[in-house]
């Protein structure tokens, strides 16, 4: 990818996070990129295009954070890195992920998060086995509620807590897992 590109992208990301996808005009990126309107259609083809290649590199973002999760022995630790995951996605890359966590607010993408697939599906498929391991009654609600959980606390990260409201919440959602419900 060439400079110009990740310039292009980066600009996109913030303005798209910021703004909206939808309420974002190619105008207006090509402007604050200091790029004309036609190297983003070269490049990208149309604002969905710019908007694809953004998705694509969470996916492959998503792909490394879950790799490390999946990989964990224990399952206790898979639960725990999982509810990691949205406070560690917010303090290292909050543009990126923002806009990552508010696109099933934005027409065009509305409704596609309903049935993950990819890395998702994969760390889905990881911690409900590690609350099988933990003798859970039923590893596929508890995976469920943690999601639901989880999303409400995306919201809550975008609003910018403290970081000693984040350490509370964080200390106390593991705290709700202990190591079996046997």
């Amino acid at each position: 990818m060439t400079e110009k590109q990740e310039l292009i992208l980066e600009t996109a990301l913030k303005l798209f996070a910021e703004h909206g996808f939808d309420t974002t005009p190619t105008s207006l990126i090509a402007k604050e990129a200091g790029v004309s309107e036609g190297l983003i259609f070269r490049h990208f083809t149309n604002k969905e295009g710019l908007m694809d290649a953004i998705l694509a590199m969470s996916d492959e973002r998503m792909g490394g954070h879950v790799k490390a999760i999946v990989t964990l022995a224990e399952p206790l630790a898979k639960i725990h890195a999982t509810i990691e995951l949205p406070f560690k996605l917010f303090s290292e890359e909050r543009e990126f992920w923002k806009l990552q966590f508010s696109l099933k607010w934005q027409k065009k993408y509305k409704g596609q998060s309903a049935h993950p697939g990819g890395h998702y599906l994969e760390l889905s498929n990881a911690i409900t086995e590690s609350f099988r391991q933990l003798n859970y009654t039923e590893p596929e609600k508890e995976v469920v509620f943690l999601v639901m959980l989880l999303d409400g606390v995306s919201n809550q990260l975008m609003q910018q807590p403290s970081d000693e409201f984040i350490q509370e919440i964080l200390l106390f959602l593991k705290s709700k897992y202990p190591n079996s419900k046997a």
